[in-house]
């Protein structure tokens, strides 16, 4: 029985089994793709957040979080939901620090306030990416989920499909049903 079934290893998976097993949580990963990494193999990469310390190295030290949701609702023309948005914008700095304090790196000329050809800027620079675009994200969350592995607190498994979320009479998701190797197994959670 495991405290937390992640399905998928990608943008969101990995950090969540990661945060999740560094705070005791012992995390079973599946991952239907023959790599871990989803989409970020794939993406730009590019990032934003408010008053982080890449901002500060690069000299803008007035940003907040609250300017930045300002920025997101502005250049959504209030389309965006506001409550995601502050969620978003409130944690984004946080997480753009974890991932620079574990090696990942803003390129050289990829500082930015967003702007190009048919796109809205930000108000300050906060927008940015590192060499190797999401691939760098990707190589930050893999380093970090190795040691979650090596540590016990993580099994990861990859060719893995979840076929059925499994659910109690009041329908509270318990568990996984899933595909391993041609086989079907379960897997139940907390």
């Amino acid at each position: 029985r495991w405290d937390l079934i992640v399905v998928g290893g990608g943008t969101a998976g990995l950090p969540a089994a990661i945060f999740a097993a560094r705070r005791g949580a012992k995390v079973l990963l599946l991952e239907a793709a023959p790599v871990l990494g989803g989409t970020l193999a794939i993406a730009g990469g590019e990032i934003s957040g408010a008053g982080t310390k890449t901002q500060a190295r690069f000299g803008v030290t007035n940003d907040h979080p609250d300017i930045h949701f300002d920025d997101v609702m502005r250049m959504s023309n209030g389309l965006a939901d506001p409550d995601l948005i502050r969620l978003n914008v409130d944690n984004a700095g946080a997480m753009i620090d974890w991932i620079d304090d574990h090696g990942w790196d803003c390129r050289d000329g990829h500082f930015l306030d967003g702007a190009s050809e048919g796109r809205l800027a930000y108000s300050v620079r906060r927008y940015y990416q590192a060499d190797g675009a999401g691939l760098a994200i990707t190589k930050v969350f893999l380093a970090e989920l190795e040691k979650d592995i090596a540590s016990g607190n993580v099994r990861a498994h990859i060719n893995n499909r979840v076929t059925e979320l499994l659910t109690s009479d009041d329908g509270a998701v318990e568990g996984v049903r899933a595909t391993m190797n041609g086989e079907d197994f379960t897997a139940r959670g907390r």
